[in-house]
């Protein structure tokens, strides 16, 4: 009893000192985003422009923009990712040999490159409801994204107990039914931090759109200051906007991280 009493008490501690943090956290980044403006010397006349509708629905559709591509490329490249991971585990040495070729070559190569080589792969003719720029970016992302989670979720496999396959199979699963239903679920959700820190990056990958003439969030904000003359301050409003999709996916992910408790 006393034990149990113990263990509850160091839980309860364990929280208040995680919030703590947490907060500790919120605080230095509340900071630094404040005192940008003073170091880097913004005049408060140059964000008179962010007092008009027009300019903030024109950064929206910014915002919609990078939500999309962003939203696309993470939930296509999940199945990809898997996939890939289960392949480079494979007894089957070409299935093997196929997806490690491809997860190397990806990730050797600059996400840049790959964004070229994607759009100017694309026809020309495509329908007018299809943006050329759009689908090569998202094609891009969801491809790099995909082979470096891969790698994760491979890491993730390979650090799980082997008892966790073995007693799969005793209940009468196959090989891939033990997969599907006890190996993944547990490798995604010990993997969720590191896949969560590749999808942030993703979001702000989307920046590179602008060098196939897409015009993403970034671009919006270089437009705008080429009319108001005020660089500094229109790229630390985008910034803030970047800022706050990924706080929120950062905040998404802590909601579905299972607690002490469910694991």
């Amino acid at each position: 009893m006393a034990a149990e009493a113990l263990s509850v008490g160091s839980l309860r501690r364990r929280s208040r000192a995680g919030l703590s943090n947490r907060q500790q956290s919120m605080i230095g980044v509340a900071a630094v985003l404040v005192f940008l403006p003073l170091v880097f010397r913004m005049e408060p006349r140059n964000f008179t422009p962010f007092t008009e509708l027009a300019i903030w629905r024109f950064l929206g559709e910014g915002v919609v923009t990078v939500l999309v591509v962003s939203i696309v490329a993470i939930v296509a490249s999940l199945p990809m990712a898997a996939a890939l991971a289960l392949g480079r585990l494979s007894s089957q040495r070409p299935i093997r040999l196929a997806c490690t070729a491809f997860v190397e070559g990806i990730r050797a190569l600059p996400l840049l490159l790959l964004i070229f080589y994607v759009f100017l792969s694309l026809p020309r003719d495509l329908p007018a409801f299809l943006s050329r720029e759009t689908i090569a970016l998202t094609a891009a992302l969801m491809v790099y994204t995909a082979a470096v989670n891969a790698e994760t979720l491979r890491a993730g496999i390979l650090a799980l107990d082997p008892c966790q396959m073995e007693g799969a199979r005793s209940l009468g699963l196959g090989h891939w039914g033990a997969m599907r239903y006890v190996v993944l679920p547990q490798v995604f959700r010990d993997t969720l931090p590191s896949l969560i820190a590749q999808f942030t990056t993703l979001v702000k990958d989307t920046s590179l759109g602008s060098v196939i003439s897409m015009v993403e969030l970034v671009q919006r904000g270089i437009i705008i200051f080429q009319g108001f003359r005020n660089p500094m301050e229109t790229l630390y409003i985008v910034a803030l906007l970047f800022f706050f999709l990924n706080f929120a996916m950062e905040q998404i992910s802590i909601s579905l991280r299972p607690s002490a408790a469910e694991r």
